[in-house]
């Protein structure tokens, strides 16, 4: 309570809904009933909300009405406005800063808000850069029109001193013709996720096993419970002192199939392969000094000049038994693309890749991007280039993405970055490095690492990847390649340079 009366006491307003609390820090307090006599009263900074047959969320609207009255702050919603507007006000010494988001992903959201003050500008968190924007005067103050599309948001300076309105005009944008269509390249190595094994430890042998139980396998079968490092409370340092005898230990074989020649760069990813005796084919391999992948501990072996056309086998052996034996699943990186099998994926020569497609709106609209090209598990990027001949630059110069899907995109232009989308609107200016004659002009659509790492059975939905999403795999494995659950990442039409001219 004293916290709550120093606020007051400072200026603050409080709004209760519902029956006055009879506890303070869950005991019954005498304190609350001369506090609320003292400040809850019609004109109090307190405003209680009690014994309404409203809804509380109905009551609370009416309730901040009523104390922001003699506010002349007001936002009103466009007709017919689906977005889902939210706003975030902040009154400084010199004015208002006002932050509008619309976290709609389908719907833009759009209306105008009047607040007192002298003018308004435009802020751009990204950048720090401000400028004037758009606004009409009124007795209450300023009158700003705002345009949100989905996902988009604005900030807003109201400033106390007068500031010269931006003048409302809409910009002319002609679009640039490309010369050519567009080119796609891959731009790190394909990935082929290996995460069904062969395991052998304590004298018997299980095949075709998802890795997590072949996991589980190797650890019971070498006298633990489970694998300590999945799921287990160490007390101080007992998990690391426990030893294992000479005859521990577990092997492990991943199998991949080759159908056409054996590509000329082709290596598989282990985690920690140091640790281990490893074959190929019955060759023996080693890991590359200090090369890794994603992580310093996901080592890289070279198959090149030992794996071959057809069935291929790659053993890893852990004798005796170590703390950082941990079975997980193999990774093989190459120049290649993948054909989904009636039991998992088949290494096969590339054909190339392409602009993504959308099926017809029957269907749902599904993306079929470069998961459905040969390229399921890859996620580290796919440059998309056209090039724009200009004969004489002028103006400004944006790139929009009509269509396409990812975490992120980069825009590179004639060979240097330029920046990156991430949301709507799917634009990035440009300008600084558009030269007079032809213009190259790449946007590289980035994936994630969902589709590398999984979680890729069960059906599992977007936007969570929980432990035990990990932990199950149909069994016998592995299923059918278009059984995995992937993304469908990529770019799903051109993207365009627009020349941008003010009026």
């Amino acid at each position: 309570a004293s916290t709550l009366e120093e606020y007051i006491r400072l200026g603050g307003r409080v709004l209760g809904l519902g029956q006055p609390p009879q506890r303070i820090d869950g005991k019954l307090s005498d304190d609350i009933a001369p506090f609320l006599d003292e400040f809850a009263r019609p004109d109090g900074p307190i405003l209680q909300v009690a014994g309404t047959s409203q809804p509380i969320e109905a009551a609370a609207v009416d309730a901040l009405r009523r104390l922001t009255a003699d506010d002349p702050f007001r936002i009103e919603r466009a007709v017919g406005d689906r977005g889902i507007l939210f706003h975030h006000r902040r009154r400084l010494a010199d004015g208002q800063l006002l932050f509008l988001v619309n976290t709609s992903l389908e719907h833009p959201s759009a209306g105008k808000f009047r607040a007192p003050g002298g003018g308004a500008e435009l802020w751009d968190p990204h950048s720090g850069a401000t400028e004037p924007c758009a606004f009409g005067r009124s007795e209450q103050g300023v009158e700003v029109e705002f345009s949100l599309p989905p996902a988009g948001s604005q900030l807003y300076f109201v400033s106390q001193k007068l500031v010269t309105p931006a003048p409302s005009r809409q910009p002319t944008r002609q679009p640039i013709s490309p010369a050519g269509a567009v080119r796609c390249r891959r731009l790190e190595p394909n990935v082929l996720t290996i995460d069904y094994v062969d395991v052998t430890a304590g004298g018997q042998s299980r095949s075709n096993q998802y890795f997590y139980a072949a996991q589980q396998f190797a650890c019971r079968q070498n006298g633990l419970e489970r694998n300590p490092w999945d799921n287990a409370v160490q007390f101080k340092d007992e998990i690391l002192l426990r030893t294992f005898p000479p005859d521990s230990g577990f092997e492990v074989s991943y199998r991949f199939s080759i159908d056409g020649p054996v590509p000329m760069r082709l290596e598989i990813v282990f985690e920690r392969p140091d640790l281990y005796t490893i074959t190929c084919n019955g060759t023996p391999v080693k890991p590359t000094t200090k090369a890794w992948w994603l992580d310093k501990a996901f080592g890289r072996v070279d198959l090149s000049q030992v794996a071959r056309t057809g069935p291929n086998v790659v053993t890893l052996k852990a004798a005796p038994l170590g703390h950082f034996h941990e079975l997980e699943p193999a990774y093989v990186l190459g120049d290649f693309a993948l054909r989904a099998d009636a039991a998992g994926f088949t290494i096969v020569p590339e054909k190339g890749l392409q602009l993504g497609s959308i099926e017809s709106a029957g269907s749902g609209g599904q993306r079929l991007g470069w998961d459905r090209q040969g390229y399921p598990f890859y996620a580290q990027g796919v440059g998309y280039q056209l090039t724009f001949p200009i004969a004489k630059p002028k103006g400004s110069y944006q790139v929009t993405l009509p269509s396409w899907y990812g975490s992120v995109a980069r825009v590179d232009v004639n060979g240097k970055t330029a920046g990156y989308v991430g949301w709507a609107p799917a634009q990035l200016d440009v300008t600084r490095w558009i030269k007079k004659g032809n213009n190259q002009v790449e946007v590289v659509v980035i994936g994630t690492l969902k589709n590398t790492l999984g979680p890729h059975h069960g059906k599992p939905g977007l936007g969570s990847a929980w432990p035990s999403m990990f932990q199950k795999g149909p069994t016998p494995g592995p299923p059918a390649g278009q059984e995995y659950h992937t993304v469908s990442y990529g770019l799903f039409a051109p993207f365009a340079l627009e020349q941008v001219l003010a009026n």
